[in-house]
Order: C-alpha cells, then structure tokens, then sequence
C-alpha cells in the first residue's frame, strides 16, 4: 500500500478557521472604533443622512441638536439572555458609537424629521433660510 497524502481541500474548515481568527478580526481596538456608515446627500429641499444601524431598535438611539452640530448617538445594551449557553465562539456584539456632523447654517432646525426603518435610520434637514439655532433638542425618532 501507498502512503496516504491529505489532499488540500479549499474547503476544509480549517482554512476559513485561519481566516476568522486573524487578528485584525479579533483586534478589540479595531472593533471598539467602528462606527456605522453613513450617506449624507442633498437636493434643493433638504439635506437627508442615512445611517446603517441593522439590529438596533429605534429606542435605543439618541438623534440630538445642540446648535449647528447633530449627534446620532448609541449606548450599548448589554444582555444575560444567552448567559446559560457554552460559547465556543461569540462574536455578536452590539457596540456604542456616536457620530457628529456640522449641519450647515440654512437647516430649518424646527423642521428636522428621523425615521427608522429596515435598518436604516433616516434623518431629514429640510433648508431654510431663516435658521434658528436653539440649545439642546432631542429629536424624537419615528
């Protein structure tokens, strides 16, 4: 009988093993500092920012204005619910952010609308040429 060779399979788990556990995957720096994307456009009505926020419900994000600067904000909450389990591995973590944008002087601040849908929140900064700036507001999420 001939020696048995292990023929490579591209497959074989242990390839997608080495993968997953490279380090910048593992890397909790690199984990902590992602934020969510976000698009931020424009039209002749409005300024719209979408951001990717799959997983997270609306009651646990925060949209504030404080003058000229919009803060979306998230708080991370943690959970026992699966504390009975024996992991081998557990990667589904929910991470705070915040992220802040400079809106620019034509916002109507009285008019800025959010919603959440799909996994995306939308907030809409509809112009004015008349823009108040006010202190702090919290913008109620729809």
């Amino acid at each position: 009988m001939g020696n048995l060779i292990k023929k490579y399979d591209f497959f074989n788990p242990s390839v997608f093993k080495d993968f997953f556990e490279d380090d910048v995957f593992n890397d909790k720096v690199f984990r902590r500092r992602a934020t969510p994307p976000v698009n931020v456009s424009e039209d002749n009505e409005k300024y719209q920012i979408e951001v990717s926020v799959p997983g997270i419900e609306k009651e646990n994000i925060k949209v504030t204005r404080d003058k000229e600067m919009l803060t979306i904000s998230y708080e991370q909450k943690t959970s026992d619910e699966y504390k009975d389990k024996n992991y081998h591995r557990k990667e589904f973590q929910s991470q705070s952010f915040s992220r802040s944008f400079n809106m620019p002087p034509d916002v109507d601040y009285e008019k800025i609308y959010s919603k959440h849908q799909d996994g995306v929140l939308t907030i809409h900064l509809p112009k004015s040429e008349t823009a108040k700036k006010e202190d702090v507001v919290d913008i109620e999420i729809h």
